[in-house]
């Protein structure tokens, strides 16, 4: 029961891990949470299913969900929010949460608001590791987050736009001046997190199957774990986020299933009253 739950645990925390890098992410270089980010999540699940029942190759309507999702984040940053970033960031969070409801209805508008299964070869398989039975749905879960963390640890260290990238997070101004495309950055990182937070969508849509409000609470969640990590810190995410996922499978397993979203809004409070700059995270004085 102990082990099977820890692999929930695990399983969940990679999804949670996921969908904080694209909080992170945007965070680090505007300073802003897009509150709109779990609707990339159900946006990129919605597009793959929809793909793999046109009888499109599974693992291509997977790579097109992802697309999509990197695209539509593309599009946010570049129709809405870059013409408000001198904005009051109230006016931003705002934005966001307009941006999420608009998409949760054109989702329930285009799609239908019941729930559907994403397919997966193999979900209906399992197998034995270290005496213990596991979906193998479930271990491609794990193995696909391992991977695009790891990819992302590539870009963001070892790329020059990665470089750009951290460059901005530090100053978006002095990047300006040392003849950085800011504008360009700032998208390509809401396409990178968006990509991301799609991936989440999709890993979970054969779980949980997906319809337009899937993303209400995963984002909630996602944030909870960018919030634990410590805003901006995105090691301090991964691993928030593997916390968070198995805290609520263990308060699922030996608690009750009903309060199992309850979990991570009483971990979000706590936080923000005894540690507000999360976990991992540093207190930094501004001068203003």
């Amino acid at each position: 029961m102990i082990v099977d739950q820890l692999i929930n645990g695990i399983v969940l925390g990679s999804v949670y891990a996921l969908m904080a890098i694209g909080y992170t992410m945007v965070w680090n270089v505007l300073r802003f949470i897009n509150f709109a980010h779990g609707e990339v999540y159900m946006g990129g699940a919605f597009v793959a299913l929809y793909l793999a029942l046109l009888d499109m190759p599974l693992w291509l309507a997977y790579v097109g969900g992802v697309v999509a999702g990197a695209l539509l984040g593309y599009l946010m940053e570049k129709v809405v929010y870059k013409h408000m970033r001198t904005a009051p960031k109230l006016n931003l969070l705002i934005a966001a949460i307009g941006i999420a409801i608009l998409l949760q209805n054109v989702a329930q508008f285009v799609f239908g608001a019941s729930p559907e299964r994403l397919h997966s070869p193999f979900l209906t398989e399992s197998v034995l590791i270290g005496g213990v039975l596991i979906n193998q749905h479930y271990v491609f879960i794990i193995i696909i987050a391992i991977i695009v963390m790891a990819l992302l640890e590539i870009f963001i260290n070892r790329t020059l736009m990665g470089k750009a990238v951290q460059a901005a997070a530090q100053n978006i101004h002095a990047t300006e001046l040392m003849g950085i495309n800011a504008n360009k950055v700032i998208s390509i990182t809401f396409a990178v997190g968006s990509a991301v937070g799609a991936i989440a969508g999709i890993l979970v849509g054969p779980i949980f199957l997906v319809y337009p409000t899937m993303g209400v609470f995963a984002g909630l969640k996602g944030f909870t774990a960018s919030v634990m990590g410590g805003m901006g810190n995105i090691p301090g995410a991964l691993v928030a986020g593997l916390m968070l996922g198995i805290v609520e499978s263990f308060a699922t397993g030996f608690i009750s299933s009903g309060y199992r979203d309850a979990v991570a809004m009483v971990i979000l409070l706590v936080i923000l009253l005894v540690r507000p700059q999360g976990i991992f995270g540093k207190i930094v004085q501004e001068k203003v």
